[in-house]
């Protein structure tokens, strides 16, 4: 299943929302393709020389660079633009959202009727503060909003929206993140084949739908905090024609017992969390395998690690203006040290990067063995 598949729960933008939408798309990539690669150069060329001029030196930190960027009109105009971009692209994402709200609960009511897999929500859940008072990625009402008992937003908009901004930011809709896990394993384990999967912070359920679809044999379940994201996932799933269970729980502490699965996976789920949920994640991997089972974490290629000052300082943009409260906490993690708190030896443990076929971004694995 190539990534953005259509399905029923899609809303449909009619000919204006449509060309709203790509003029949107056509806005975003130009800022990411032409304007935000020459913020370089306007740090070698204007925001450092000024700095090495009031203070006798080059700016060291990413702090110290960022007083000097922020300085600079050139700078204020592209982070004002990616801000009115992504702004822009959740309006452009809403209309048709909210236009068809009553389609999409009808929807999700007829096939969750129907369903093949499931869906448990806990009403005494309570979604953890970082999530449910921050609107992450700026998405209107958060991940957590729920409005109904068959109220899917949440979901709606993180699908609409996260196909945006991923065609955006140039990734390429050849194969989903789940597919490229899948082709990993098949690279490093090719003996491997999960019979129960866990996805863990499945949002919207778009990588959890082709683990299913690619083991159909297997028993596969998805957790996730929000109770309409997961409506939306759960009625995904179904009009896709995948059997998933999906649960609200968190990551971190899940109610399974213990050695319940024998492959557990995430997908950009790490930089949704604070650092204290990324590792109980990993131990929670290591409670839930049975012995031989796998754990992958994916995520977005975001490590300061191998970046520069001035890299580190542009990453951080979205920390500060994109509401990406946890960009940093994973950027700065350390997934071997957690594998190996988690329980699982070192040399059963592997990170690094692996590539999406058509080369549009080469994500970071991290991946352990339980004996």
């Amino acid at each position: 299943m190539a990534r953005n598949p259509t399905h029923e729960m899609l809303s449909t933008p009619d000919h204006d929302e449509r060309a709203r939408q790509q003029y949107v798309l056509g806005l975003k990539t130009h800022i990411g393709r032409k304007v935000r690669t020459g913020n370089r150069a306007v740090f070698e060329k204007k925001a450092k020389p000024a700095f090495e001029k009031q203070h006798g030196r080059s700016p060291q930190s990413p702090d110290e660079i960022g007083s000097a960027m922020w300085q600079e009109p050139d700078y204020l105009m592209f982070s004002a633009l990616n801000r009115n971009a992504q702004e822009m692209m959740w309006d452009a994402v809403c209309d048709p959202i909210y236009r068809q709200e009553e389609r999409l609960a009808a929807t999700y009511d007829r096939l969750h009727g129907a369903a093949q897999g499931s869906l448990t929500l806990d009403p005494n859940f309570k979604v953890p503060a970082g999530i449910r008072e921050i609107n992450i990625h700026l998405q209107p009402g958060g991940y957590a909003q729920d409005l109904s008992a068959q109220d899917v937003i949440a979901g709606a908009l993180y699908e609409g929206g996260g196909n945006l901004y991923s065609m955006g930011g140039g990734i390429g809709t050849m194969e989903s993140k789940a597919e490229v896990i899948q082709r990993f394993l098949k690279e490093r384990f090719p003996d491997f084949t999960p019979t129960r999967i866990l996805d863990m912070g499945c949002s919207a359920g778009s990588s959890s739908t082709p683990w299913a679809l690619a083991f159909p044999k297997a028993e596969v379940h998805a957790v996730d905090v929000g109770a309409a994201l997961l409506r939306y996932a759960h009625a995904r799933a179904e009009a896709l024609g995948a059997k998933v269970h999906f649960h609200q729980m968190d990551a971190g502490a899940t109610t399974f017992p213990d050695a319940s699965f024998d492959f557990v996976v995430s997908h950009n789920a790490m930089h949704e969390m604070p650092q204290k949920t990324q590792a109980a994640m990993f131990k929670e991997s290591y409670r839930l395998l049975k012995s031989g089972g796998i754990a992958i974490h994916q995520d977005v290629p975001l490590r300061y690690a191998e970046k520069d000052a001035f890299g580190r300082f542009e990453s951080g943009w979205d920390l500060k203006n994109n509401n990406e409260p946890y960009w940093e906490a994973y950027a700065t993690n350390d997934p071997l040290q957690m594998f190996l708190d988690a329980g699982f030896p070192r040399e059963a443990i592997w990170t690094g990067k692996f590539e999406q076929l058509d080369k549009t971004v080469a994500w970071f694995v991290s991946c352990a063995r339980k004996p």
